[in-house]
């Protein structure tokens, strides 16, 4: 059952989402299927780099994020879709055995200008290592059905 609604985010609120550990196996994997670049798929080539290994695409590391946040949030929601995300920055980069995290902070939201039945809530996803290091931040734009129209 999805309970969440617009009207139940709170500006300054935070969710937090335990964590994920990426594997060498799981990067090559997915670098060769959808970022075929050498330093997500050949780990000598990673080692040409400053990396010293293999790397998580970006992507990789957005999708490992989009998945704690939809089935510990999202997936109880009354969500209508994202309208786009602004300032994706990848600080620091993902290897092998590196532990995920990933926070949700409400930074504003308002009702829908055209759509008294929704309302657009700016979440910013910070995902952070083992380390604390930052390794991706974003601003997404999340539509949500609200329980009123007022």
């Amino acid at each position: 059952m999805c309970n969440l609604h617009y009207d139940d985010f709170v500006v300054g609120e935070i969710y937090e989402f335990g964590d994920v550990e990426i594997t060498k196996k799981e990067i090559v994997e997915f670098g060769r299927q959808y970022d075929p670049l050498p330093f997500h798929t050949d780990d000598a080539a990673g080692a040409e780099t400053p990396f010293d290994g293999v790397i998580t695409s970006g992507l990789q590391t957005f999708a490992l994020s989009q998945r704690q946040i939809v089935d510990n949030l999202y997936g109880n929601a009354r969500i209508l879709g994202s309208v786009g995300f602004e300032d994706v920055s990848f600080p620091n980069p993902v290897g092998p055995g590196d532990r995920l995290s990933t926070t949700l902070e409400v930074l504003k939201k308002r009702p829908s200008k055209s759509d008294p039945t929704r309302g657009l809530v700016a979440l910013e996803r910070t995902v952070r290592n083992q380390h604390d290091s930052v390794v991706l931040r974003a601003v997404n734009n999340v539509l949500f059905e609200r329980k009123t129209s007022n």
